[in-house]
C-alpha cells in the first residue's frame, strides 16, 4: 500500500508511547482509532492526549481549532479484531513482550484489510520475529518512536527480512507525513540503532564504577558538563527505567553475546525492584525530587572512558550493515538528543586518540573492547 491509500490509522496500545503515536497521527490529519484492554485505560490516554495539545495551546503553537479538530479523529475502541478492521496503517505499541506481540499481531492479521500496512513500535525485538505471526511478512515493518512521541523528531524504520520495499518506502514516508525525521534501519537487529548504542552506553557506565576508579555522580557530571549529554547515563538509566535497560540488555545478550550482559549493579537494581523514577529509587533517589549534579564533580573522570565504546558500538553497526555514519550521526542527536553524533565526536576528538583509549581499556578490560576494523582503518 502507497502512502497516498493511507488515511485511517489504527493503534494498539493507549499507554505513553501509544498515547503519543496517535497524537501526532491525529494532528497531521489521519483518522485514528485508539485501542486498549479497559475503558479506564482509554480515557485516561485521551485525557493525556488533551492535556499535551493543551500545552501546545498555551505556549502558541497549536490553536485551539486545531485542538479540536485533532480530538476529533480520535476514536478508542476496545475490541482488537474490530481495531482492525479497517485501518489501513497499524502500529502496535504494547509492552516489549514477544509473546504478546505475536499473539496481538495473529489476531490482528485475521481481521486485517489484506493490503493494510502492519507496524510494531518495539525498541529492542527482532522486526522478523515479530512479522512471523502474520501470513504476510512482506507488510510488516518496524516504526519505532521515541519518547514522548509529540516531541522527539526521530523515527526509525526498520526492515524485517521479508519486509518489501513499498512497505518500507510507505512507512518512511508515513514518518515524514507526521513531522518525524525518518531513519531507515537497513538491517534487522537488537535495538537498532540509538538503543543498541545508548544502552550498550548505561551498561558502559555501570562497569566503570563497578571497577571502583570513580562514583556515579562523578560519571554523571562529567558525561552531562564536560560531554555536554544532556544528562549522565545513571539519571538517564532512571529516567527510561532500570527494568526496561535490563530487559534490552537480555536481548543484547542473547542475541549478541556475553560482552553485553547486563552489569552487576544494573542486575541488582532490576532484582530488587528500584527501575528508577518510577519507583522512587534506582541509581539515585527520588523521595525529594530529582537529585542534583554539581558541575564541577566530575573533574576526575575521564569522559574517553565512555565515548570510545560508544564510538566502537556504532562501529560495529557500520561493520554490520546496520546502518551509515551519517544516520548513525542523525539518529543519535534526534533520538537520544545528543550534541553531536559518535562519528562527529570523533572527528572533534580525533579518531586516534579514541582508539588509543580502546586499546588500553582493551588491555585491561578484555577483548570486547578491541577497537573496530573500521575504526582502525579511519585513521590509518
Amino acid at each position: 500500500m502507497g502512502i497516498e491509500k493511507i488515511t485511517k490509522v489504527t493503534v494498539l496500545g493507549a499507554g505513553t508511547m501509544g498515547h503519543g503515536i496517535a497524537q501526532i497521527a491525529a494532528a497531521s490529519g489521519y483518522t485514528v482509532t485508539l485501542r486498549d484492554i479497559t475503558q479506564e485505560i482509554l480515557e485516561k490516554a485521551l485525557g493525556n492526549i488533551r492535556g499535551s495539545l493543551e500545552r501546545l495551546v498555551q505556549r502558541g503553537r497549536l490553536s485551539e481549532n486545531d485542538l479540536r479538530s485533532t480530538l476529533s479523529r480520535i476514536s478508542t475502541e476496545l475490541d482488537l479484531k474490530q481495531a482492525a478492521k479497517e485501518s489501513d496503517l497499524i502500529i502496535e505499541a504494547v509492552p516489549e513482550n514477544l509473546n504478546l506481540k505475536l499473539r496481538i499481531f495473529k489476531e490482528v492479521d485475521d481481521s486485517a484489510q489484506e493490503e493494510a500496512i502492519l507496524a510494531s513500535n518495539t525498541s529492542s525485538l527482532s522486526i522478523t520475529d515479530i512479522a512471523k505471526a502474520v501470513r504476510n511478512p512482506s507488510r510488516f515493518v518496524g516504526i519505532h518512536f521515541f519518547n514522548p512521541p509529540a516531541l522527539m523528531r526521530l523515527a526509525e524504520i526498520t526492515p524485517g527480512e521479508k519486509t518489501s520495499k513499498e512497505t518500507l518506502d510507505t512507512a518512511t514516508a508515513f514518518a515524514k507525513k507526521i513531522g518525524k525525521t525518518p531513519v531507515q534501519v537497513k538491517k534487522d537487529s537488537p535495538g537498532f540503532i540509538v538503543n543498541r548504542i545508548l544502552i550498550t552506553y548505561i551498561n558502559e557506565a555501570a562497569k566503570t564504577v563497578e571497577k571502583g576508579d570513580n562514583e556515579i555522580i562523578e560519571v554523571d557530571s562529567a558525561m552531562q558538563y564536560q560531554a555536554k549529554f544532556p544528562i549522565g547515563p545513571f539519571l538517564l538509566a532512571d529516567l527510561i527505567g532500570i527494568d526496561i535497560v535490563y530487559a534490552v540488555l537480555a536481548v543484547f545478550e542473547n542475541k549478541l553475546g556475553p560482552f553485553y550482559k547486563a552489569s552487576a549493579m544494573i542486575e541488582r537494581l532490576y532484582k530488587t525492584q528500584k527501575f528508577g523514577r518510577k519507583t522512587g529509587e534506582g541509581f539515585y533517589l527520588y523521595k525529594e525530587g530529582s537529585p542534583k549534579i554539581p558541575d564541577d564533580a566530575g573533574a576526575r573522570f575521564n569522559t574517553k572512558n565512555l565515548l570510545a565504546p560508544m564510538l566502537n558500538e556504532a562501529a560495529r553497526l557500520v561493520s554490520e550493515g546496520v546502518a551509515e555514519q551519517g544516520d548513525i550521526d542523525t539518529a543519535m542527536k534526534l533520538g537520544a538528543n545528543l550534541p553531536e553524533g559518535p562519528f562527529e565526536a570523533a572527528k572533534r576528538l580525533g579518531i586516534k586518540s579514541l582508539v588509543d583509549s580502546l586499546k588500553e581499556m582493551e588491555r585491561k578490560l578484555g577483548k570486547g573492547y578491541a577497537p573496530s576494523p573500521l575504526l582502525t582503518r579511519m585513521i590509518e
